[in-house]
């Protein structure tokens, strides 16, 4: 009877709100609702927050999720991957691509009220020039070949010893206050005791830690930053509740303690996309599912042939593989370039799975079948002048690599090329096969998280053969040249038309066989509205449009005028 009665005022109050409203449009009166300030968010981040210093880019996910929220930079990317002004107020470089000057914006504060001038700026770029700056080698040496100026109270050069059109998304690490770690060295910085502050200029600022019994950390509590020079949130406050792991950040979210989460398997997003109380936003990230084909390895030398490569990549069903083993989160990949970024060409048609495609392929390649091979043993091989396409596939012996291995195995098998799968260990494979160039054919993550700019030079430029990163050993002057040309416009649009030509190249020599896109799926209360994903470099730019979020609305009742 208790339940029934609580029925009973429900209905009477949606009622009395339906009858409100029919009266008020009846009465010449028009009612809409708008976002308005208030509510609390809740997330749940797996992983415990190591407050590493903001300007090291910790790699724990709950670190960089609260510098996404708490810190800025004097350049952002936007929505396409773009570097647009944050705490610069403009920017501008000069025809020859050595020079880059920034303006920064007047009246900047830090999130305890502390004034942020430029001398802030160039003291967070003595720290990444420093040699002991305990950061990535590379982005040490390229740092300290900058020539920084302070022209005047706002304004900063640098300076270039060549053109390096990828430079500008450099900027967007996040400035430090010098009024908080100075006179600290940048070998402290990593263990700073004033790196758990979290003083910064992004829309919220640090409220409070909250401890578990064990001294581990339970939550951050974050309220807006009164001192922030954009766009004021409308959320009251976010808290970011941290989970050992991720059954346990589904838990949270599936029984009310928490409002959000990202990053979820494909298997419980599916679960997820069955609750009627959330909606799961997807996004691809910057990764790739990819099989090098070692095109310097004599053994395999039938690799350096466009058509055999064509004819691998047409013979693998890459959309069955995402709907079926990724439960639908996944993309086919259309090229070497990110899905959603700037620098992708919008018209580039993704190879379609053609078995029957790639056997002619092959066969007009003069790769024939023995007379009497039989279809699924040993012996099912293509031949031509006394070589069989028979060669040794590398892949990490984790749960995708494992699946994906067998299934691309088994369909080259069907078309008449064997190819024997080899599960080794993750970090072995990472850290001496592919440096090593110690393989025949190897199935691995392409990771384009480390940078923001969409630059391949390194991945596919002949000069990467030897030591980089090409670890197909693919050599080809008319892609290189389109690449170099690339790196040092100052144009978007130039290095947008370059990109395009790259490629459409790539298409169609095929170096390697980009399979797919993963996706990052993230489920977010219904309660909570004004959620938008952009391009995603990192997961934690989830949070680009955490300003336009909102959980309350304000209800506005005006008259509508008479038409005489």
């Amino acid at each position: 009877m208790r339940v029934i009665g609580w029925q009973v005022l429900v209905a009477a109050i949606g009622l009395a709100v339906v009858g409100a409203l029919l009266f008020a449009q009846s009465s010449g009166l028009e009612v809409s609702y708008s976002p308005a300030s208030g509510g609390e968010y809740v997330e749940a981040v797996v992983g415990q927050p190591t407050f590493v210093n903001p300007l090291l880019r910790s790699l724990a996910p709950a670190d960089r999720d609260l510098a996404a929220l708490t810190q800025a930079g004097l350049m952002r990317l936007d929505a396409s991957g773009l570097p647009v002004p944050n705490l610069a107020a403009s920017w501008a470089v000069t025809a020859d691509g050595l020079s880059y000057t920034f303006v920064l914006r007047e009246g900047l504060r830090w999130s305890d009220g502390f004034p942020l001038t430029l001398d802030d700026v160039l003291f967070s770029l003595r720290l990444l020039q420093a040699p002991d700056f305990p950061g990535a080698p590379d982005l040490v040496a390229m740092w300290g070949k900058v020539i920084v100026a302070k022209l005047n109270a706002t304004t900063l050069k640098l300076t270039l010893p060549e053109a390096y059109a990828p430079f500008l998304e450099q900027m967007v690490f996040y400035v430090q206050p010098a009024h908080v770690f100075a006179p600290a060295v940048a070998s402290e910085l990593g263990r700073h005791p004033a790196n758990a502050r979290l003083v910064g200029a992004g829309p919220f600022m640090l409220k409070e830690l909250v401890s578990n019994s064990d001294g581990t950390l339970q939550e951050a509590v974050l309220t807006p930053n009164a001192n922030h020079f954009g766009v004021a949130p409308m959320l009251e406050s976010v808290r970011l509740r941290f989970m050992p792991q991720a059954e346990s950040a589904e838990a949270a979210l599936r029984g009310g303690a928490a409002m959000g989460w990202g990053g979820a398997a494909p298997a419980a997003v599916a679960a997820l996309l069955s609750d009627s109380q959330l909606q799961v936003y997807s996004a691809p990230v910057p990764k790739f599912g990819v099989i090098y084909l070692n095109q310097r390895n004599a053994a395999v030398d039938f690799f350096a042939e466009k058509k055999v490569r064509q004819a691998l990549l047409l013979a693998f069903n890459r959309q069955g593989f995402v709907d079926a083993a990724l439960q639908g989160q996944g993309i086919v990949a259309r090229g070497p370039v990110a899905e959603g970024t700037w620098a992708q060409k919008s018209d580039l048609v993704s190879v379609a799975y053609d078995p029957k495609r790639a056997t002619e392929l092959l066969a007009t390649a003069n790769w024939q079948l023995p007379v009497d091979a039989l279809a699924g043993t040993e012996g099912y091989a293509r031949e031509k002048q006394g070589k069989r396409l028979v060669f040794t596939l590398a892949a990490p012996d984790d749960a995708m690599g494992r699946i994906l291995g067998q299934l691309v195995a088994e369909s080259w098998k069907k078309l008449g090329v064997q190819a024997t799968v080899q599960l080794m260990p993750p970090a072995e494979l990472y850290e001496n096969m592919l440096p090593g160039r110690q393989f025949e054919a190897v199935l691995a993550m392409l990771n384009l998280e480390t940078s923001a700019d969409p630059d391949p030079y390194l991945f596919w430029h002949q000069t990467e053969i030897e030591t980089g990163l090409n670890y197909s050993g693919y050599e080809n002057r008319a892609i290189s040249e389109l690449l170099e040309r690339a790196r040092v416009s100052t144009s978007i649009a130039e290095r947008a038309r370059l990109y395009d030509s790259f490629q459409a190249r790539f298409a169609d020599e095929t170096p390697a066989l980009i399979l797919y896109q993963p996706v990052y799926s993230y489920a977010v209360s219904r309660q909570v509205r004004g959620v938008q994903l952009g391009t995603l470099l990192e997961p934690s730019d989830r949070f680009q449009s955490v300003s336009d979020w909102y959980m309350v609305t304000r209800r506005t009742i005006r008259r509508i005028a008479k038409v005489p």
